[in-house]
Protein backbone atom coordinates (compact mmCIF):
# COMPACT_ATOMS: atom_id res chain seq x y z
CA UNK A 1 0.00 0.00 0.00
CA UNK A 2 0.77 3.16 -1.02
CA UNK A 3 0.20 7.05 -0.17
CA UNK A 4 -2.28 8.59 3.08
CA UNK A 5 -3.20 4.89 3.75
CA UNK A 6 0.34 3.60 4.27
CA UNK A 7 1.16 6.62 6.70
CA UNK A 8 -1.45 5.96 8.70
CA UNK A 9 -0.80 2.29 9.27
CA UNK A 10 2.55 3.58 10.53
CA UNK A 11 1.91 5.99 12.68
CA UNK A 12 -1.22 3.46 14.20
CA UNK A 13 1.51 1.08 14.33
CA UNK A 14 2.48 3.09 17.95
CA UNK A 15 -0.75 1.36 19.69
CA UNK A 16 0.05 -1.94 18.84
CA UNK A 17 0.81 -2.46 22.88
CA UNK A 18 -1.74 -0.24 24.62
CA UNK A 19 -3.19 -1.97 26.77
CA UNK A 20 0.40 -2.79 28.36
CA UNK A 21 0.81 0.92 28.94
CA UNK A 22 -2.49 1.52 30.63
CA UNK A 23 -2.42 3.17 34.05
CA UNK A 24 -1.67 0.14 36.95
CA UNK A 25 -5.04 1.13 38.44
CA UNK A 26 -7.42 0.06 35.50
CA UNK A 27 -5.32 -3.55 35.36
CA UNK A 28 -8.46 -4.97 38.07
CA UNK A 29 -11.18 -3.68 36.22
CA UNK A 30 -13.13 -6.33 34.45
CA UNK A 31 -12.37 -6.49 30.71
CA UNK A 32 -16.43 -5.36 30.06
CA UNK A 33 -16.18 -2.20 31.71
CA UNK A 34 -13.55 -1.26 29.19
CA UNK A 35 -14.47 0.43 26.24
CA UNK A 36 -11.93 -1.48 23.30
CA UNK A 37 -11.37 -0.84 19.49
CA UNK A 38 -12.92 -3.34 17.50
CA UNK A 39 -13.82 -3.79 13.71
CA UNK A 40 -16.56 -4.25 11.99
CA UNK A 41 -16.33 -7.37 9.67
CA UNK A 42 -12.86 -7.55 10.72
CA UNK A 43 -12.23 -10.04 7.33
CA UNK A 44 -13.31 -8.51 4.68
CA UNK A 45 -10.45 -7.02 3.25
CA UNK A 46 -9.86 -10.20 1.47
CA UNK A 47 -13.22 -11.00 0.00
CA UNK A 48 -12.96 -13.23 -2.81
CA UNK A 49 -14.97 -11.10 -5.75
CA UNK A 50 -15.26 -14.44 -7.64
CA UNK A 51 -16.69 -16.34 -5.11
CA UNK A 52 -20.41 -17.04 -4.91
CA UNK A 53 -22.90 -15.12 -3.29
CA UNK A 54 -23.81 -16.44 0.38
CA UNK A 55 -26.54 -18.62 0.78
CA UNK A 56 -27.73 -16.26 3.29
CA UNK A 57 -28.55 -13.59 1.36
CA UNK A 58 -31.69 -13.02 0.07
CA UNK A 59 -33.33 -14.71 -3.06
CA UNK A 60 -33.65 -10.89 -4.89
CA UNK A 61 -29.54 -10.32 -4.55
CA UNK A 62 -28.81 -13.80 -5.59
CA UNK A 63 -31.35 -13.33 -8.37
CA UNK A 64 -29.77 -9.99 -9.90
CA UNK A 65 -25.97 -11.56 -9.46
CA UNK A 66 -26.95 -14.41 -11.24
CA UNK A 67 -28.77 -12.53 -14.23
CA UNK A 68 -26.51 -9.47 -14.04
CA UNK A 69 -23.53 -9.90 -12.41
CA UNK A 70 -21.55 -7.07 -14.36
CA UNK A 71 -23.39 -4.93 -12.91
CA UNK A 72 -24.21 -6.92 -9.17
CA UNK A 73 -21.12 -7.99 -8.48
CA UNK A 74 -19.65 -4.25 -8.50
CA UNK A 75 -22.30 -3.26 -6.14
CA UNK A 76 -22.10 -5.81 -3.99
CA UNK A 77 -18.71 -5.64 -3.14
CA UNK A 78 -18.35 -2.36 -2.90
CA UNK A 79 -20.95 -3.02 0.04
CA UNK A 80 -19.20 -5.84 2.06
CA UNK A 81 -15.61 -4.36 1.93
CA UNK A 82 -15.46 -2.54 5.46
CA UNK A 83 -11.94 -3.14 6.39
CA UNK A 84 -8.86 -3.05 3.87
CA UNK A 85 -6.14 -3.61 6.66
CA UNK A 86 -5.02 -7.38 7.62
CA UNK A 87 -6.08 -8.82 10.73
CA UNK A 88 -2.36 -8.15 11.88
CA UNK A 89 -2.31 -4.44 10.76
CA UNK A 90 -5.41 -4.02 12.71
CA UNK A 91 -4.13 -5.13 15.72
CA UNK A 92 -1.11 -3.40 15.13
CA UNK A 93 -3.32 -0.37 14.86
CA UNK A 94 -4.86 -1.06 18.36
CA UNK A 95 -7.99 -3.42 17.26
CA UNK A 96 -8.55 -5.57 20.30
CA UNK A 97 -12.34 -7.00 19.38
CA UNK A 98 -12.35 -8.96 16.05
CA UNK A 99 -15.70 -9.06 14.14
CA UNK A 100 -15.75 -12.58 13.16
CA UNK A 101 -18.59 -13.84 10.83
CA UNK A 102 -17.47 -17.37 9.90
CA UNK A 103 -19.31 -19.63 7.33
CA UNK A 104 -18.72 -23.04 5.32
CA UNK A 105 -19.55 -23.14 1.40
CA UNK A 106 -22.26 -25.29 0.48
CA UNK A 107 -20.42 -26.70 -2.74
CA UNK A 108 -17.70 -27.33 -0.96
CA UNK A 109 -17.15 -30.83 0.69
CA UNK A 110 -14.14 -30.28 3.13
CA UNK A 111 -13.89 -29.12 6.65
CA UNK A 112 -12.45 -25.77 5.62
CA UNK A 113 -14.43 -22.18 7.14
CA UNK A 114 -14.07 -18.90 5.66
CA UNK A 115 -15.44 -15.79 6.74
CA UNK A 116 -18.14 -14.06 4.86
CA UNK A 117 -19.73 -10.62 3.69
CA UNK A 118 -22.69 -11.39 1.15
CA UNK A 119 -19.28 -13.42 -0.41
CA UNK A 120 -16.87 -15.70 1.42
CA UNK A 121 -13.12 -14.59 1.81
CA UNK A 122 -9.85 -16.37 0.11
CA UNK A 123 -8.73 -17.54 3.33
CA UNK A 124 -9.70 -19.99 5.42
CA UNK A 125 -10.50 -19.29 9.45
CA UNK A 126 -7.73 -21.78 10.46
CA UNK A 127 -5.53 -19.85 8.66
CA UNK A 128 -6.25 -16.54 10.45
CA UNK A 129 -6.37 -18.05 14.23
CA UNK A 130 -3.17 -19.19 13.54
CA UNK A 131 -2.50 -15.13 12.39
CA UNK A 132 -4.17 -13.75 15.68
CA UNK A 133 -1.79 -16.63 17.77
CA UNK A 134 1.38 -15.17 16.33
CA UNK A 135 0.99 -11.99 16.94
CA UNK A 136 -0.85 -12.62 20.33
CA UNK A 137 2.79 -14.21 21.50
CA UNK A 138 4.91 -10.90 20.14
CA UNK A 139 2.40 -9.06 21.94
CA UNK A 140 2.05 -11.19 25.56
CA UNK A 141 0.37 -8.00 27.56
CA UNK A 142 -2.21 -7.55 25.09
CA UNK A 143 -5.80 -8.76 25.24
CA UNK A 144 -7.98 -9.85 21.91
CA UNK A 145 -11.41 -10.72 21.99
CA UNK A 146 -12.90 -12.68 19.24
CA UNK A 147 -16.46 -12.59 18.15
CA UNK A 148 -17.53 -15.69 15.96
CA UNK A 149 -21.00 -15.75 14.97
CA UNK A 150 -23.55 -15.75 11.63
CA UNK A 151 -21.99 -19.28 11.28
CA UNK A 152 -23.74 -19.47 7.83
CA UNK A 153 -23.41 -23.33 6.68
CA UNK A 154 -22.29 -24.70 9.51
CA UNK A 155 -23.47 -28.34 10.45
CA UNK A 156 -22.92 -29.07 14.31
CA UNK A 157 -20.60 -31.38 13.29
CA UNK A 158 -18.86 -28.05 11.87
CA UNK A 159 -19.40 -26.25 14.81
CA UNK A 160 -17.54 -28.57 16.96
CA UNK A 161 -14.64 -28.44 14.65
CA UNK A 162 -14.57 -25.08 14.95
CA UNK A 163 -14.83 -25.26 18.75
CA UNK A 164 -11.91 -27.59 18.35
CA UNK A 165 -9.85 -25.74 16.31
CA UNK A 166 -10.12 -22.50 18.34
CA UNK A 167 -9.46 -24.75 21.68
CA UNK A 168 -6.21 -26.64 19.86
CA UNK A 169 -4.71 -23.18 17.98
CA UNK A 170 -5.00 -20.68 21.75
CA UNK A 171 -5.11 -23.49 23.85
CA UNK A 172 -4.16 -21.75 27.25
CA UNK A 173 -4.41 -18.17 26.02
CA UNK A 174 -8.38 -18.71 26.16
CA UNK A 175 -10.01 -17.36 29.02
CA UNK A 176 -12.15 -19.87 31.47
CA UNK A 177 -15.73 -19.80 30.59
CA UNK A 178 -17.68 -17.40 33.17
CA UNK A 179 -14.92 -15.82 34.43
CA UNK A 180 -14.65 -11.93 34.78
CA UNK A 181 -11.50 -10.92 33.15
CA UNK A 182 -9.23 -8.02 34.12
CA UNK A 183 -6.09 -6.52 32.28
CA UNK A 184 -4.18 -8.58 35.41
CA UNK A 185 -3.99 -11.33 33.39
CA UNK A 186 -3.41 -10.32 30.28
CA UNK A 187 -1.97 -13.27 28.46
CA UNK A 188 -5.63 -14.62 28.55
CA UNK A 189 -7.59 -14.59 24.78
CA UNK A 190 -11.12 -14.52 25.62
CA UNK A 191 -14.01 -15.66 23.13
Amino acid sequence: MEGPLQTSIHVCHENAQWMSKLPEKLWDTPLFNLSLPGSHDTMTYCLDKNSAVSGNESKLVKFLNKCMPCIVRPIIMKWSITQVLTVTEQLEAGVRYLDFRIAHKSSDPSTNLYFVHMVYTTVIVQDILWEVLKWLETHPQEVVILACRNFDGLTKKLHCHLITCIKQIFQCKLCPRNKHSSLRGLTLLKI
